[in-house]
């Protein structure tokens, strides 16, 4: 996976459009092959290459006729030469072939870079949402 981006905003670009056209390629890409991601679904965190490259194939390939609309909020970047770092809310929407939202969850993603060659790269990546006190549910309409 050699190609990367080459400023940390254009990550964002990147994932939203990954998402919207199904290529999981493209989203691929955006990530180092040392990357350790530590994600609010199922298993938890994913220190293996190959467990995150088919996470993000069965997702955008599981989606048949729907699309996934991505929005980023309150996008906060930090970059010194060769490292950096994001926060931002995550917007996920999954859209019907004619254009209706059927789902939607916002959550909280921060993001680790380290740049080779000119190139950025997801190194590290965290989701979360915040737990409701009252039933121990996870908030996903921040």
């Amino acid at each position: 996976m050699s190609s990367g981006i080459k400023k940390i905003e254009d990550f964002f670009t990147i994932y939203k459009e990954s998402a919207w056209n199904k290529d999981s390629v493209s989203m691929i890409n955006l990530y180092d092959h040392q990357s350790i991601i530590f994600d609010m679904w199922d298993k938890g965190s994913i220190t293996n290459e190959k467990e995150w490259v088919k996470l993000i194939e069965d997702w955008l390939g599981s989606l048949g006729d729907e699309s996934v609309k991505v929005d980023f909020e309150m996008v906060k970047i930090q970059e010194s030469d060769n490292v950096g770092f994001a926060t931002a809310f995550i917007k996920f929407q999954a859209i019907s072939k004619e254009g209706e939202v059927l789902r939607s969850m916002k959550n909280r993603i921060t993001l680790g870079f380290t740049k080779h060659e000119s190139q950025w790269k997801v190194i590290h990546q965290h989701t979360s949402a915040p737990i409701s006190s009252e039933d121990l549910s996870a908030i996903l309409d921040l």
